[in-house]
């Protein structure tokens, strides 16, 4: 499975606004562990420009702080799944969600 997290490449840390996202981690994960993981720039000016790259690194799913009910419908029409309200370090929120601690944030 592939996810990609939104990333403040300053702390590595889950970017707080997905709208704004320039840094995506791409994470490989198996057997509930992470196996790989690559940096990817989005270049984006739009929502539309960060869901391309998801699509294009196959991720399945995101994870991101807050998010709007606009992208959150862009995703939607997309088929990926995202999982909002994730905060901190990335690596970390990446193996709470393989672990099954998903949480859902304040998305506006």
């Amino acid at each position: 499975m592939k996810l990609a997290v939104t990333v403040d490449p300053s702390d590595n840390s889950v970017f707080r606004v997905f709208e704004d996202t320039r840094v995506l981690w791409i994470y490989t994960v198996e057997d509930f562990e992470i196996i790989d993981s690559e940096m990817v720039g989005t270049m984006a000016e739009s929502v539309d420009d960060i869901i391309g790259v998801v699509m294009m690194m196959e991720a399945e799913c995101i994870l991101c702080g807050d998010i709007t009910a606009e992208s959150r419908s862009k995703l939607d029409d997309e088929g990926i799944l995202y999982y909002s309200g994730f905060y901190g370090n990335a690596d970390d929120a990446v193996k709470d969600f393989i672990n099954g601690y998903v949480i859902f944030g304040p998305d506006e």
